[in-house]
């Protein structure tokens, strides 16, 4: 099924989510979980709507990404670890004129961790250029990737050493 509008997106979202929450509390009336278990409502929908991504001016072309809040909350983290996983690279993340910062989508897994061949690209490039440059680069279209952008190559299971060389080449031309 095409989804053509958010509203038909939410609506699946949440039917998705109803039937999860659903086996969810049956799996656990049945294993005798305590009810206490799920009192902190407030909590619970914190947790899930922290992976939902947020809008920026940004997202037509590197977007749509993460807040920093929201990050927190998916990975159950402070603000600290999350800078500390920018300042090191391990994290993708740009900052917006306004001080904030923001995580596209894109390099995470379903699980919550940061593709590692793409952190590989993102060191590569991070030390010739700002994160948003690099950012715009990995979902540039390239020629080297048949179209693709690195990101797209990367995650359909294209080999990182190309993306590699192509990064290494471009910081280099942009050092020159």
């Amino acid at each position: 099924m095409v989804v053509t509008s958010l509203v038909e997106q939410e609506k699946q979202l949440m039917e998705e989510l109803s039937r999860r929450v659903h086996r969810t509390f049956a799996a656990a009336a049945a294993a005798g979980v305590p009810t206490d278990a799920f009192a902190d409502v407030q909590a619970i929908a914190d947790a899930m709507s922290a992976a939902l991504p947020t809008h920026h001016v940004y997202d037509q072309v590197v977007g749509p990404f993460y807040d920093t809040a929201g990050l927190t909350r998916w990975w159950n983290v402070s603000r600290q670890a999350v800078s500390k996983k920018v300042a090191t690279n391990a994290v993708i993340g740009c900052q917006l004129e306004e001080g904030q910062w923001v995580y596209p989508v894109w390099q995470f897994t379903s699980s919550g961790t940061v593709d590692p061949a793409l952190v590989q690209v993102w060191r590569v490039l991070r030390a010739g250029a700002d994160p948003w440059t690099c950012a715009l680069w990995l979902r540039a279209p390239q020629d080297a990737f048949g179209g693709k952008t690195a990101v797209g190559w990367l995650t359909e299971g294209g080999r990182v050493d190309p993306v590699l060389a192509a990064a290494r080449a471009d910081v280099q031309r942009w050092a020159a």
